[in-house]
């Protein structure tokens, strides 16, 4: 026996229903299958969301696991200052851009346009620099 298809949920009314038979025959049918075919587009976007999510952990995990690699060898030439930057800074830049991913409403380029508009208004209020060789000498000479 096949499985009962429930419709399209909440959104179908039998009484609407009668009302557009009435008006025009088979026109409930029609928007029966196109209520199914929303619903079946819904569930491919979801499982698509969920796979761009796993091959976007996949990669990061990679990248970093990359640095790793590029960090024990550059310890093993004896160059401890290029392994702490080549973790470092770009697990800085992951950790960023995952965070800000995470956080609903927020991206990363209305962080950067933020904190753009914060230095423009801090240098808008800051008073204009001083000329040192235009003033008086006020530091003590040695």
């Amino acid at each position: 026996m096949a499985a009962r298809d429930s419709g399209p949920g909440p959104r179908w009314d039998a009484q609407v229903a009668k009302e557009w038979e009435a008006v025009q025959p088979g026109i409930a049918e029609k928007i029966w299958e196109e209520f199914r075919a929303d619903e079946r587009h819904r569930r491919l976007l979801s499982w698509a969301g969920v796979v761009q999510r796993a091959l976007g952990q996949l990669f990061a995990l990679a990248s970093v696991g990359g640095m790793l690699l590029f960090a024990r060898y550059a310890l093993d030439r004896g160059e401890p200052l290029v392994a702490t930057f080549a973790v470092g800074a770009p697990s800085v830049s992951l950790a960023v851009i995952f965070g800000l991913a995470r956080m609903p409403g927020r991206t990363l380029e209305g962080a950067v346009a933020r904190s753009a508009r914060r230095v423009r208004a801090v240098a808008a209020a800051a008073p204009p620099p001083s000329d040192p060789a235009s003033s008086s000498s006020t530091t003590p000479t040695i």
